[in-house]
Order: structure tokens, then sequence, then C-alpha cells
């Protein structure tokens, strides 16, 4: 099972972390897995290299791990990565109404 998990401060989303595989299908078939990184992936990129949010990130090269914080950035960084923080849960949130067996959402305040 994939867990996701979003952390909040002042209501504002500060960091994401996914950990695990779905096991929906074998590797290289797990289209849960594919999705999940894939959105998480662009969320990153989009923080990184568009936004170009200061950004701590922790990835695990056998896949199955990946952390992002924002926590560091700047008060203007962080208005405009809200963006992409929110979108990328709303996502999360889409895969897990079809494929909740294999998702494990949480949601945090810190």
């Amino acid at each position: 099972m994939i867990e996701v998990r979003f952390l909040r401060k002042s209501g504002n989303l500060i960091s994401f972390t996914y950990e695990g595989h779905a096991d929906y299908d074998e590797y290289g078939k797990d289209i849960v897995c594919a999705a999940v990184t894939a959105q998480c992936m662009m969320a990153y990129n989009g923080l990184d290299e568009v936004l170009k949010v200061k950004n701590k990130i922790d990835l695990h090269e056998d896949g199955g791990y990946l952390s992002v914080s924002i926590d560091g950035a700047d008060t203007s960084e962080k208005k405009d990565a809200q963006v992409i923080m929110e979108t990328l849960l709303l996502g999360i949130k889409a895969i897990k109404l079809q494929y909740g067996h294999f998702i494990n959402l949480i949601e945090e305040e810190v």
C-alpha cells in the first residue's frame, strides 16, 4: 500500500511524502504507483523548476519514496506554491476514490 502524507502549518500545505508500493499489479504494470509517482514528481518539478521554491527533497533511487518540504521557503514563495500543493492533494484524492484499497492518504496539521 502507498502512504501519502500531507502536512499543514497554519492551514497551508508545507510538505508531502509518499512511501511504499501499491501492489495493484506487478512491477512495471502498476498503474496506481505510476499515477501517484507521476503526480508527485510533477508537483516537485513545478515547485523546483517553475516556481524556483526553496525546498528539501529526499528521494530513494529504487523508487517507493519521495519527500518534499517547502517549510523553509520564503513567505511569497509559499503562497505561490500552495496552488501546486493543493492541486497535488486533489489529484491524490482522485486516485484514492478509484483505488482506495491501495492508497492510505493522511492529512495532518503540525
